[in-house]
């Protein structure tokens, strides 16, 4: 038998003021309702433009949204009620049919006129190739969209919460920040997110990288060559001159870091990713001490709790494996509550890397970060206990693959999107 050590991590505080560190509390729901959303102040909109896209079949399944959205929908109290802002529906598109030829017109048009934050559509049916055609248009004219399928608007039981979800996305997409952890350090950090996945040529879509701030505040991504050859040393280099050009963005925007976390979504061992990143600190000649940390979400490894009826434990429990690895249940039991979602909870192995310069005492400190970045989710209110850094670059991965990569536009990381959440 193997004695091992470790500890609960309490769910941390959320904050949504900007100039007030007292507007905190652990639900953000509640935390947005009594304080609005963390930008509110400096986000610099008297209202959030949209417009609205659907099937002449759905007038009535356009109606709900629309008026979920601005009057609210019980217990949801409406868009502007939760984030200081009003949400102004300006267009509203009919569509005789969902063809593609349709949906690009429409969008064009949409893209034409300008000024748009968001844009939202209704699907009557689940049909892919028309979700590639509007978000390759959209997006490759600068607007975020977000669709929402006939079938959830005519859940009655659901329908609140889905609103309020897509109340939520279509806020961060347009720029703001709803919420971020309620830190107490002082530490200038920057936190990197990397990954990577095949198209369908199997080529990799890679170099997408986010940033956070040490309280998990999205600041960027880039993503200035997002498709590369597996072939090592193309690869390791376009992988390494993205860091590279990310760290000088932030650095402008930020000053220059007291550390830098870079999260590497695979399993340890020599990985190319670890490589470019090793590279890219070389290159960039500065003595900032990095860390390298590996979030594996495949692993092998379960967590029970036998003192538990339902052998689930806690979310927050950390294991111990050695000075500079861990087991990290993000997903579990919330204290007394059950936990809902059916199978057995995933479990993150998370390691530092050998390679990193940060002192390993650090560990438990990043181990708690990774944490905390699960509650950064702002892609629903009960979104996947999935940390930040890891969800994000791999939404914006996906998302390039969907769209294909041959039609990626520049416009999404060095324009208008650069800073918006707009793959949620």
């Amino acid at each position: 038998m193997i004695n091992l050590s470790g500890e609960l991590l309490r769910s941390p505080q959320l904050r949504f003021n900007y100039s007030s560190p007292s507007a905190v509390d652990f639900d953000s729901r509640r935390g947005l309702k009594r304080h609005g959303p963390y930008d509110s102040a400096v986000l610099g909109k008297d209202f959030i433009r949209a417009a609205v896209v659907y099937p002449q079949s759905c007038e009535s399944d356009k109606d709900i949204l629309i008026n979920g959205l601005t009057q609210g929908r019980d217990p949801f109290t409406g868009f502007q009620s939760y984030f200081r802002v009003p949400i102004r529906i300006e267009q509203e598109r009919s569509l005789s049919s969902e063809s593609d030829f349709e949906m690009k017109t429409t969008a064009n048009n949409l893209a034409e006129q300008g000024g748009l934050d968001v844009v939202l559509i209704i699907k009557a049916s689940r049909n892919e190739q028309l979700y590639q055609v509007a978000k390759r248009t959209l997006l490759g004219n600068g607007i975020p969209n977000q669709f929402v399928t006939v079938a959830k608007l005519r859940d009655s039981r659901q329908v609140p919460w889905v609103i309020e979800n897509l109340a939520l996305a279509c806020y961060a997409k347009a720029g703001g920040t709803p919420w971020v952890i309620a830190s107490n350090t002082r530490k200038h950090e920057l936190v990197i997110g990397v990954s990577r996945v095949q198209d369908t040529n199997r080529q990799f879509v890679v170099g997408f990288v986010t940033l956070f701030t040490q309280d998990g505040d999205f600041l960027f991504l880039n993503s200035s060559a997002p498709v590369l050859k597996w072939e090592r040393d193309e690869y390791t280099e376009g992988l390494s001159n993205l860091i590279v050009e990310t760290y000088h963005q932030y650095e402008r925007i930020q000053g220059t870091p007291e550390s830098i976390t870079i999260h590497l979504c695979k399993r340890p061992g020599r990985y190319r990713e670890v490589e470019a990143a090793e590279r890219a600190i070389e290159v960039l000649g500065i003595s900032v001490p990095y860390a390298l940390v590996h979030l594996n979400d495949d692993t092998n490894f379960r967590v029970f709790d036998a003192a538990h009826p339902t052998g689930v434990p806690q979310a927050g429990l950390r294991v111990d494996l050695s000075g500079r690895s861990a087991l990290l249940l993000l997903d579990g039991r919330k204290g007394q509550r059950p936990r809902y979602r059916r199978g057995v909870p995933n479990v993150f192995y998370v390691s530092m890397d050998p390679r990193s310069t940060l002192p390993y005492d650090e560990f438990p400190r990043l181990a708690r970060q990774i944490h905390s970045f699960a509650r950064v989710n702002w892609r629903g209110f009960n979104a996947s206990a999935v940390p930040v850094t890891l969800n994000y670059s791999k939404l914006i991965a996906r998302m390039i693959v969907d769209i294909g990569s041959d039609n990626w536009n520049q416009a999404i990381s060095m324009g208008r999107l650069r800073d918006k959440a707009w793959f949620l």
